[in-house]
Order: C-alpha cells, then sequence, then structure tokens
C-alpha cells in the first residue's frame, strides 16, 4: 500500500478527506493524522508515509515549514499536497522551494479535484520507487493486505502449527510478543440515510474503521483487520490474562471508540470481546468467543464481553465442533478440489438442516467458509462478490441472516457458486501462488528458502508445493533458488558490490566455499574467474 498522512488542525476537514475518496481502490492506506505541525513531523518521521496532504496554517508549524524541515533532513521525503484558503492561495503557490505536487483551495475542493492530485503523486512516487532502484514496492503496496489476511488465518485457526505464524509474523514485520491478547469483532450499523450497497456506504464504513484506528491507536498498540464492509477486528495486547490488569481500562477504550464514531458518522458500533489468551497462536479461541458474544445481546447495541463462565458453558452447549472437518475444507480450497468442496459444505447443510439451535454455529461456519474462500484464493473477493452480485449487500448478507433457513441459502449459494467457479480459475489460480512463490524468494535471497520453510510460509505441506512449484514453473523448487541467488550474485559482481565472502554472506550461503561450488556448479566456472573476465580482479579479495 502507498501511506498516507493527513495533517489539518480541523477535525472535520481531516473526516472530510478521509471520506472523500474510497482510499483502498488507490492501493492507499491512511497511516495516520496529525493536528498540528510538530505532531505532522514526528508522525512523518515514524510512520515514513509517501504522500502527506497538510493544511499550509497549522499550530506550532505550519504545512509549508513541515514540508521545508522534512525535505531538509530525509533523503527520501514524501510528496506534499497543500491545502489553503483563498486569502493564502497565492502565499503558498509562491512557496516553490518545497516542490508541492499540488495546492488545492478547501472550499473548492472536490473529490475530483482530489483525485487529480493524488493519482499525480502516486506517479511521482512510483517515478520515485524505480529510480532509487528499490523492488519492494509492490510488496509494500500489498503489506495491509497480506496482514489482513494472516490475522484472518489466524482468527480462523488456518495455520497448521506455531512455526508458520512466526515465519509469517517476521516477513509481515508484526510485532505479537504482549503478555496476552484478546479480539474484539465490531460490526457498524446504520444510518439508514446510506443505501444498503454502493459507493456512500463504502465511504462511510472505510472512514469509520480509519477512525477507529486511529482512536484506538492513540491510547495503545492494536491490529485492526478489515473483515468486509461492515465487520472489523481488534486484535489487542493485554498486560495479562488476568481481566483486573486490563477490563476497565479497556471498556474505556471501546466505549469511548464507538461514542466518537457515533458522534461524527452517526453510526452505532456493537462488539463482542472475546476471552485473552497468552499466544497469539490461540487468537482464534478469543476470535471465536467474540464472535459468540457478538449475536448474544446484539439487539442491545452495546459491548459485550465473553468473560462469563456460566455464560461460556452455555454457549458452548448449543454450539457444533466442526474443526475436523476444517483442514480438509482449508486443503479443498488450496487445491481448488470442487469435488471435496461440494461433499464438505454438503455435509455442513445437512448437519444444520432443521437444527434452529445451532444458529450461532452454522453462523459461524459460514464465516469461517468464506474467510477461507477471500484469503486462501488468489482473488477470492471477486469470487464470492460475483456469487453473491444480486443480493442487496453483495456476501456480506450472511450478517443479515436471523434463521436457520437463511444461514441454509447461503450456504446453498455459496457451494454452488464457488464449484462452478473454480474449475475455470484452477490453472490461473496455481500459477498465481506460484509467482506469490517466486516474488517472496526474491525478497529473501539473504535467507536459506529451504523448501519446508517457504512451504510453512504459505502454509502448504512441503510435498504439495514441491510438485505445484515444478509442474507450473517448469523447474524444481531448488533448482529456481540457486538460479535465482547466483543470478543475484553475478549482478552484484557486475556492480562491485563487495569481496566473493561477503556476496556470499548476503546471499544467506553459510560459506564463501560453499558458495563458489554451487557458482561453480552453476556457471561452469568459479566467482573469481568470472570477476576477472567481468575486470573486477581488484575486488576479489583485496
Amino acid at each position: 500500500m502507498i501511506k498516507l498522512l493527513i495533517a489539518d488542525d480541523e477535525a472535520l476537514v481531516c473526516v472530510g478527506l478521509q471520506s472523500m475518496l474510497r482510499w483502498e481502490d488507490y492501493r492507499i492506506e491512511i497511516v495516520g493524522v496529525a493536528h498540528n505541525g510538530a505532531q505532522a513531523e514526528e508522525m512523518i518521521d515514524s510512520l515514513q508515509p509517501d504522500i502527506v496532504i497538510t493544511d499550509i496554517k497549522m499550530p506550532i508549524k505550519t504545512g509549508l515549514q513541515v514540508a521545508e524541515s522534512v525535505r531538509r533532513k530525509s533523503g527520501r521525503a514524501p510528496k506534499f499536497i497543500i491545502l489553503t484558503s483563498y486569502e493564502d492561495f497565492q502565499y503558498a503557490r509562491s512557496a516553490i522551494e518545497v516542490r508541492a505536487v499540488d495546492y488545492l483551495v478547501k472550499l473548492e475542493l472536490t473529490p475530483k479535484m482530489l483525485e487529480e492530485s493524488i493519482l499525480r503523486a502516486i506517479s511521482m512516487v512510483e517515478e520515485s520507487e524505480a529510480a532509487s532502484g528499490q523492488p519492494q514496492l509492490d510488496y509494500r503496496r500489498n503489506l495491509q493486505d497480506l496482514r489482513d489476511k494472516f490475522f484472518i488465518r489466524l482468527f480462523n485457526h488456518l495455520f497448521e502449527s506455531k512455526e508458520q505464524v512466526l515465519l509469517q509474523k517476521n516477513d509481515l514485520e508484526l510485532e505479537l510478543d504482549a503478555p496476552a491478547y484478546l479480539v474484539c469483532t465490531c460490526r457498524i450499523l446504520g444510518p439508514d440515510t446510506v443505501p444498503a450497497r454502493g459507493d456512500k456506504l463504502a465511504a462511510l464504513c472505510t472512514s469509520t474503521v480509519q477512525m477507529a484506528r486511529e482512536t484506538l491507536a492513540s491510547s495503545g498498540p492494536c491490529h485492526i483487520t478489515s473483515l468486509d464492509l461492515r465487520n472489523f477486528a481488534i486484535t489487542l495486547p493485554l498486560p495479562g490474562k488476568e481481566a483486573d490488569l486490563w477490563l476497565s481500562d479497556l471498556q474505556k477504550r471501546l466505549n469511548d471508540m464507538a461514542r466518537l464514531l457515533h458522534n461524527y458518522f452517526n453510526v452505532i458500533l456493537i462488539a463482542g470481546v472475546g476471552i485473552a489468551v497468552e499466544d497469539p497462536y490461540l487468537l482464534y479461541e478469543s476470535y471465536q468467543s467474540a464472535r459468540r458474544a457478538l449475536p448474544v445481546n446484539s439487539q442491545e447495541q452495546s459491548i459485550v464481553f465473553f468473560t462469563n463462565e456460566q455464560q461460556a458453558s452455555e454457549l458452548d452447549a448449543s454450539l457444533f465442533d466442526y474443526s475436523a472437518l476444517r483442514p480438509n475444507i482449508r486443503r479443498a480450497f488450496e487445491e481448488m478440489d470442487v469435488q471435496a468442496l461440494h461433499e464438505m459444505i454438503t455435509r455442513l447443510i445437512d448437519r444444520f438442516a432443521g437444527q434452529p439451535h445451532l444458529l450461532v454455529s452454522a453462523t459461524d461456519a459460514a464465516s469461517n467458509l468464506l474467510y477461507m474462500a477471500t484469503s486462501l484464493l488468489a482473488d477470492g473477493e471477486q469470487i464470492v462478490e460475483h456469487i453473491f452480485e444480486h443480493e442487496p449487500e453483495g456476501y456480506r448478507a450472511i450478517y443479515q441472516k436471523h434463521s436457520m433457513e437463511g444461514i441454509i441459502d447461503w450456504l446453498i449459494q455459496f457451494r454452488d457458486g464457488c464449484c462452478s467457479i473454480l474449475p475455470g480459475r484452477r490453472q490461473t489460480y496455481k500459477e498465481q501462488v506460484v509467482r506469490n512463490v517466486q516474488e517472496y524468494i526474491k525478497r529473501n535471497l539473504d535467507s536459506k528458502l529451504s523448501l519446508n520453510q517457504v512451504a510453512d510460509m504459505f502454509s502448504f505441506s512441503p510435498n504439495y508445493l514441491s510438485h505445484l512449484f515444478a509442474k507450473t514453473a517448469k523447474i524444481n523448487f531448488v533448482e529456481y533458488v540457486t538460479e535465482t541467488k547466483i543470478s543475484a550474485a553475478k549482478e552484484m559482481m557486475q556492480r562491485g558490490e563487495g569481496r566473493i565472502y561477503e556476496i556470499s554472506q548476503r546471499l544467506g550461503y553459510e560459506s564463501a566455499f560453499y558458495f563458489s561450488k554451487v557458482f561453480k556448479k552453476v556457471e561452469g566456472i568459479s566467482p573469481r574467474e568470472y570477476m576477472q573476465r567481468l575486470g573486477n580482479l581488484s575486488q576479489i579479495e583485496r
């Protein structure tokens, strides 16, 4: 994602900017909102945004002073879009030394004008990235999506081991080292003036989630995961598992957030708060309890804590455990095994039919299927959007089903739609998986990159990944890693980037001797001979 920071001392202007465009359509993540110049400069230093929209007049420092200061001390300054009033417009235009992308008059600002400025800024960011030779732009753009999928997999217990969680956590630069965690699931209700689907609803919900993120982040760390337009989950670190360590503080944080969202957007936020767990690998327990708490008192439009043991036992007595089916369903999605997927979803439908007391379980099962499809399939969200394109709220209609018959109708439509669409996507999906693995290898050339480690990273079995890679890429996994590393080594040698042992270290080899052995096997000559031919003999071992 391209990172955007908004800076203005007027809260309504900040809210207006957040809701004026559907920022996700531009692959933009709003990483922060500042309300004075000093705060803006601090957030630019810490968050490293790519684009900054800033008011020209703010307390402590003006927007121009911030832009000038950041440009002086940073080799990689963000692109600035300056907001002005009529009386400041000429002054802003004359301040060419900050080289702003654009100067926009607040009272004249329209979505079209903002979009044009943003597109110019995006183009300039991309040109700067290309000129600096930074290969990870696409990866950075997708980072928030990848983090969302990581948490969705945690919530739905889709990791096979703690090792898989650790690998992906490190790759996504996530910190999960608190004494305990819990998950809070939130649902956005109203207002009645907004249509049930369309751009207005999308803008409202996106802005609501963004403000929820900013409000909670201002009082402590958290991770917010968008589940769909109206539903999101908050993962909160805790000082310990015991409720008396955090309960009153958390109640205040969540109630303050809900009150602020209601005041700004006229929405009602209901939430279910799950149990605390000490291991992030067990976040699915907290998530499932939060989801069970949500419908319990949803009519009260409140925040419900799942902390009462009697409540827990009563709910558990009415729940259906389908954990034995979950790994097979996941595998069916991963391998696009339509026959297995149809069979297992049919088993769920048969189990729930005529069992109204299992409504909570049926809703959870349907939600799990939805999250597996959107997180495990390369274009999963587009697939389920197509399946439910005639529903007023699309696939999100699952949250409007309050009867077992409604849930079963949704499951049948989901099953039949998936089994109709997936056969035509099978080869494309496999190619996308292999491309993702190849990109991961290129980003991590400084690691050993064993088949087992990469398979864990992508939640596949080593045998399946090896077979898929060889069949799709027409080269086996080990050969691809070796050739990619040696190709990178040759490029380093051509640019004169270090001695042989330094290059071997940068490419994750245990020793220069082993690196030289592999290099000669691939190229037919040693690294020393290759560098001699390039005329870089002075770089070899001096």
